[in-house]
């Protein structure tokens, strides 16, 4: 190689040269796009294409792109990939420490989502990346875990390309290689090939391929190694990959090292490759390194020539590290303006709660008293009714109710007298009659206005004392039955209690003078624990025509709707009413 052909080629590795290729249409697809989903999606689409072209620059510019529009406090597999994939980048661009560091958080990410194929797929790029490093023992752990985590199921098509099972073995071949394994190195690549070929793995194929000749080469077989190099050259060519293809050739150099034309045709042939495609440093890195070891026995001027682009490749990654180191340190900065800036909307929203459930809690308060204060009232007026009725009750009893009592003691006197003719004693004895059952209506009215008298077992007992007054000294027996057992301590109201009382007392009359019965059974039970019943059964002649309870009948059945209850008649043998209305708690 003369002069003037290694100047334009080393000034070509310092400043590259174009790659003809179409513009994705994920790129067109994200100039259209309105929302921040859709220039995620669309702008690592980009970064895997370009990456699939090893075009590591374009690829990274389409990463750092996704990065400004996702949110950092939001958490999903859309940032597993973004690590991941930048993972892959600095692999590519030999910064292995930036490499393990994002594998570390795709990690993370991952087992927080609680997504095992991801959690694989991180610990497979901190692996190359440790080998790489030359940390084999933990690279061979890392991979262990990774081939763990792959789920055995089959796994769905994600917006990245994720790695699978040939992957992982080919890898675990590579460590067993520098750990000077080669039997499991064989056996490791043997399953990764066969993984590849079950699935048609484009890359996976030309990959197992390679590392089989690498496993021949250590075990200081040329012959075969170059037969896999060979095939893998093919491989990769059909499927264009041409990072695999040029390190490919740096291996075939290193078969033949004791033939100078088949290494220096190898030699031509990467540095033809070099010119037409773009492949990553890493990879021309390997390539003129394996040239090295052979060329520099002989060749000075290609030692040279080659020692130089290490060296260029070496600046160019340095510069790009330090590049990204910027780039990061801007993005970190971007990230935390972005956290910071939500932290606010955070706080604001917080505060805006606080203020509401503030409000709330005064309002509550104001509603609080204004009940109290409702309740209060209520209470008191309620006391001054309660205190208003007790002294309607006691006068009744005691003006009203003295006075028709001396109205009933006259009455009797001059009933007895001797004086008076026949139809004056008939209008007395109207008189009577008429003020003993005013009276009646009073001590009533009176005992239904007294709340001492209002639970179920009081009202069993007026009951039972007024029904034996009514029917003393009459040729009707009386039966009285209760069942109420604990339920005898259950309130009635004053209003239910009158209405129940005059209810049975217009059965109990109208039995009186119109049943001619000679027995009347009265029986009050609870059959179920929130209703009353009475059944009061006479063995007369039952209802015959409209006067048997006349009017009454109507305001009887009136009563009984107010206590929202219902009543039944029945004649058989006798009159049967039942009376049934339901008790509050």
């Amino acid at each position: 190689m003369n002069c003037c052909t290694l100047f334009l080629f080393v000034f070509w590795m310092h400043f590259g040269i174009a790659q003809s290729y179409n513009e994705p249409t994920s790129v067109s697809k994200y100039k259209q796009c309105k929302t921040s989903r859709c220039k995620i999606l669309n702008s690592i689409t980009a970064a895997e294409y370009y990456l699939d072209l090893d075009d590591i620059d374009a690829s990274q510019k389409w990463l750092n792109i996704t990065k400004d529009n996702l949110n950092p406090a939001f958490l999903d597999s859309t940032s597993c990939f973004v690590h991941s994939l930048q993972s892959e980048l600095f692999y590519y661009n030999g910064l292995f420490q930036f490499g393990k560091d994002e594998a570390h958080k795709e990690i993370l990410v991952a087992q927080k989502i609680k997504d095992s194929l991801l959690v694989a797929d991180g610990y497979f790029f901190l692996g190359i990346n440790q080998f790489e490093m030359n940390e084999f023992l933990s690279a061979q752990q890392s991979l262990w875990y990774s081939r763990n985590f792959f789920p055995k199921k089959k796994v769905q098509k994600r917006i990245r390309f994720i790695i699978q099972k040939e992957h992982i073995y080919n890898n675990l071949a590579q460590v067993k290689i520098r750990l000077h394994q080669l039997d499991s190195a064989y056996w490791y690549n043997r399953r990764a090939n066969q993984f590849a070929i079950k699935t048609n793995s484009k890359r996976g194929i030309p990959n197992t391929e390679q590392t089989f000749g690498e496993i021949y080469l250590a075990k200081n077989m040329p012959d075969s190694a170059a037969f896999y190099f060979n095939k893998s050259v093919a491989s990769a060519i059909k499927s264009k990959y041409y990072d695999i293809v040029l390190l490919n050739y740096g291996y075939l150099i290193e078969c033949h090292k004791n033939d100078a034309t088949q290494c220096e045709n190898y030699y031509n042939k990467g540095l033809a490759l070099i010119q037409q495609h773009i492949v990553n440093s890493m990879f021309r890195k390997y390539f003129f390194t394996k040239a090295l070891s052979v060329f520099k026995e002989y060749d000075n001027q290609k030692t040279i020539f080659i020692q130089n682009n290490i060296i260029a490749i070496d600046a160019k990654t340095k510069t790009q590290g330090n590049t990204y180191f910027q780039n990061f340190t801007d993005q970190y900065i971007r990230n935390e303006k972005k956290l910071l800036s939500l932290e606010v909307q955070k706080l604001k929203k917080q505060k805006d709660i606080v203020i509401f459930q503030l409000l709330v809690a005064i309002l509550l308060v104001i509603l609080l008293a204004l009940a109290v204060m409702y309740i209060r009232r209520k209470n008191k007026i309620s006391a001054t009714l309660l205190k208003q009725k007790n002294e309607i009750s006691k006068d009744l009893h005691d003006d009203i109710g003295s006075g028709i009592s001396s109205i009933l003691i006259h009455a009797d006197l001059l009933q007895k007298s001797s004086e008076i003719d026949p139809k004056q004693k008939m209008l007395l004895n109207k008189i009577s009659t008429t003020s003993t059952e005013v009276s009646q209506r009073i001590n009533t009215f009176v005992w239904s206005l007294n709340t001492e008298n209002n639970s179920l077992r009081d009202f069993m007992e007026y009951l039972k004392m007024y029904s034996e007054n009514l029917f003393e000294g009459t040729p009707i027996e009386l039966v009285f039955t209760e069942n109420g057992g604990a339920q005898k301590q259950r309130i009635l109201d004053g209003k239910t209690r009158k209405n129940l009382f005059f209810s049975i007392k217009e059965i109990l009359n109208n039995a009186l003078k119109h049943s001619g019965a000679n027995k009347i059974m009265i029986s009050v039970e609870m059959p179920e624990r929130n209703n009353l019943q009475i059944i009061i059964k006479d063995n007369g002649v039952g209802i015959i025509g409209q006067n048997y309870f006349g009017n009454g009948l109507k305001n009887l059945h009136k009563r009984v709707e107010e206590m929202n209850g219902n009543i039944s008649m029945k004649t058989d043998n006798g009159l049967t009413t039942c009376i049934f209305i339901p008790l509050s708690e």
